[in-house]
């Protein structure tokens, strides 16, 4: 469901962002602002800077950014839609009501954002297992060592232009949300019936 710019700006009217981000991280004021570890990394000197007045945070270690709906998609892995929802509940706000039209389009969204994501785990998951020794020792050899591949999800896909769709078709998907959500694409002769994986990796 797509939010009212009018709806998405009064929560940020009702939230404190400080009052959001201090729920993961210990804040301390410094002046108008506040500081913290990062969330996104693992830091011993605070680099996390929250601004209240102006509505976002930066963390200077990652280059992170972003406000309080952006920070509940990082350190959650919610969709926009979803942090709108938990931060209306905070705010005391009754979400706005969607036509039939509305809903469906907004379910079906979901259902492709679900898919993207658990491609993305996949991946992730391909990368710390043991397929995936020769790249984990490229990206340690560019400096890229195990909390960064969690902090920027990163991943690694195995030979097999199968491995990817047969793994999401096993848990439910359908050749037609998979080509929706760009995961596969569909054949250039339309007698054939297998979807083939496009090249997301």
């Amino acid at each position: 469901m797509r939010y009212p710019e009018g709806f998405i700006n009064e929560i940020k009217s009702r939230v404190r962002l400080s009052d959001v981000i201090g729920r993961k991280v210990q804040l301390k004021k410094r002046g108008k602002d506040y500081v913290g570890l990062s969330p996104f990394s693992n830091e011993k000197t605070p680099s996390f800077y929250v601004h209240d007045d102006r509505g976002f945070y930066k963390c200077f270690s990652t280059q992170n950014s972003g406000d309080v709906f952006t920070f509940l998609q990082e350190t959650e892995r919610l969709s926009f839609a979803e942090a709108v929802e938990r931060l209306a509940g905070y705010a005391g706000l009754e979400l706005p009501q969607a036509s039939a039209g509305e809903e469906a389009r907004y379910r079906r969204r979901n259902a492709l954002q679900k898919w993207v994501e658990m491609a993305a785990a996949y991946f992730e998951t391909q990368l710390t297992g043991q397929g995936g020794a020769a790249a984990r020792e490229y990206l340690q050899g560019r400096g890229f060592g195990p909390e960064s591949w969690k902090t920027h999800h990163m991943g690694f896909a195995p030979d097999g232009w199968r491995n990817l769709l047969d793994y999401l078709m096993s848990r439910g998907a359908t050749a037609e949300e998979l080509v929706e959500a760009g995961l596969a694409v569909q054949p250039e002769d339309p007698k054939k019936s297998r979807t083939t994986a496009s090249a997301i990796a």
